[in-house]
């Protein structure tokens, strides 16, 4: 198991697309950083443009900007770095990066030199998961770390953190939930063996039918038990609860993300094992 995480050590650091991933990720937060600071400091400059199209405007269509309710929206500092993450802005990295590195051995035949003749085949895949877990708690907390600093200085302190160490345990669920999702793509690699294959349908799924294959299941489930009006089967996939936490979330909702995440991400790595140890390499 050690010597499997070491070979996966060094490949991670000898993959160039990794080290692109990483730059690109932590370039997007700190330009997410830079255009919300640009934005807000230059919203009277807004409100005076729309005002002059306004006044200019013959069609007898107004257009208004409500500048203090603008601001109101955006006064925590905690949803502006939660957000970061729950909008799948982190997450869209992770999908390639996991693609990437869980299906490329299979691709390039890497996994033929080492595990054709070996007993234990799944002992690689759990390797190969932890090794990409540390990648995505290293580029997941120092992306946090980015916004968190940063979220003083924009505007002039126009966001706030008022509360540390909530956020902290907030991210702390994010984190949890995204490496679950890390566990699906592992297991969706393990089965296709494809790099493409991989990168479409995790991408797809969270980006584009998400929301339409959680609307099919609440209206599934209210065919058979009266369901309560907040209900959602989005609370019980991990997907859901990465985009659905912030930072009003109660405990229990945080506890049940938290136990979502770490079941799913358990079926998803025990399948992953039982699935190599079947396959031909």
């Amino acid at each position: 198991m050690l010597n499997l995480m070491k070979m996966e050590f060094t490949r991670i650091f000898k993959s160039k697309y990794v080290l692109v991933i990483f730059l690109a990720t932590i370039l997007t937060f700190l330009i997410t950083v830079g255009l919300v600071d640009y934005t807000s400091k230059n919203i009277d400059n807004l409100e005076q443009n729309i005002s002059q199209t306004s006044d200019e405007n013959t069609n007898g269509i107004k257009v208004d900007i409500n500048k203090k309710q603008a601001e109101e929206l955006t006064d925590s500092g905690e949803d502006f770095v939660i957000s970061s993450f729950s909008q799948s802005t982190y997450l869209i990295f992770l999908i390639i990066f996991g693609a990437l590195f869980f299906s490329n051995p299979y691709a390039h035949g890497f996994v033929k030199n080492f595990l054709g003749m070996g007993k234990n085949k799944g002992t690689y895949s759990l390797a190969t998961f932890l090794v990409a877990s540390l990648f995505v708690l290293v580029s997941f907390s120092l992306a946090a770390m980015i916004l968190t600093i940063s979220v003083p200085h924009i505007n002039n302190g126009m966001l706030k953190i008022t509360d540390y160490a909530r956020l902290i345990k907030i991210l702390s669920v994010e984190l949890v939930s995204h490496i679950s999702y890390l566990a699906v793509i592992l297991l969706l690699a393990t089965f296709t063996r494809s790099t493409s294959k991989t990168l479409i349908v995790t991408f797809l799924y969270p980006t584009i039918f998400f929301n339409f294959l959680r609307g099919i299941g609440d209206q599934f489930l209210s065919i058979f038990v009266d369901l309560p009006d907040d209900f959602s089967v989005a609370n019980f996939v991990n997907i859901g609860n990465i985009i659905s936490t912030n930072f009003s979330s109660s405990n229990s909702d945080l506890i049940r993300a938290l136990v979502v995440a770490i079941i799913i991400g358990a079926i998803a790595l025990i399948l992953s094992y039982l699935i190599i140890n079947k396959k031909d390499i």
